[in-house]
């Protein structure tokens, strides 16, 4: 089990889906899990400041939970409906149901280079 550390300190750590709703008041860091995001220019490794209490808008990006896995992704809206975009192509675009365990945990307010991995 980890938690997420304030930015300013080492090492990072993905946090478990089940850790972050309590962690949601402020500004937190997280590592981009995968490639997703990378034709946008955000590696996998890459810190990104997360803001817990920010309000998700069209075009930003997101820490969303999907039955239960931590994606970040681009926050996209088409009728009444929420999408979840990737910019690399190996990643579907993602169309959250009610079916589905979801939630939106945060908005990405700034991203950096990717983290040095702990020997």
């Amino acid at each position: 089990m980890t938690t997420t550390l304030p930015c300013h300190t080492a090492p990072y750590a993905m946090p478990s889906p089940a850790l972050l709703p309590s962690e949601r008041s402020g500004l937190f860091c997280l590592p981009m899990p995968d490639q997703a995001l990378a034709g946008a220019g955000i590696e996998a490794g890459s810190l990104l400041a997360v803001d817990g209490q920010g309000s998700p808008v069209q075009g930003c990006l997101v820490v969303a939970a999907v039955d239960g896995e931590l994606l970040v992704r681009r926050l996209q809206r088409s009728g009444s409906r929420l999408q979840l975009l990737a910019a690399h192509p190996d990643y579907p675009l993602i169309e959250p149901s009610y079916e589905q365990d979801f939630a939106i945990w945060g908005v990405v307010t700034e991203p950096s280079a990717p983290a040095a991995r702990p020997a």
